[in-house]
């Protein structure tokens, strides 16, 4: 007999995938799997389709996913170490961090359903 198919993990069901409005509603970010790693692409507003790349190959690292960042803002451009983490089914806390570490900001993003 055929093996039995194996179920989807929960964690997608619940995990970042999926389209997201920033904080302070500056624009909305899609997170989609890049091989075994997710990336975020900034969405287009008028045409819904994927803009630039601002979330880089964040890896699973436990409860949470490790990367980079672009900051896109005010025509910025910088690239930082990043981690995304959960918070709740429709909450994902998404933070940047410059210097190894010693400047970090972050924002809670809010799932678009």
């Amino acid at each position: 007999p055929a093996p039995a198919p194996t179920p989807a993990p929960a964690a997608a069901a619940t995990g970042p995938i999926g389209l997201w409005a920033t904080e302070k509603k500056e624009g909305m970010v899609r997170v989609e799997a890049c091989g075994p790693n997710l990336c975020g692409y900034a969405v287009d507003e008028k045409t819904g389709r994927n803009g630039q790349k601002v979330l880089i190959d964040m890896k699973p690292s436990g409860s949470v996913w490790k990367g980079r960042i672009k900051d896109t803002r005010n025509g910025g451009g910088g690239i930082y170490d990043s981690t995304l983490a959960m918070k709740g089914d429709d909450r994902m806390r998404v933070q940047g961090c410059a210097f190894g570490g010693m400047f970090c900001g972050g924002q809670t993003w809010t799932r678009v359903n």
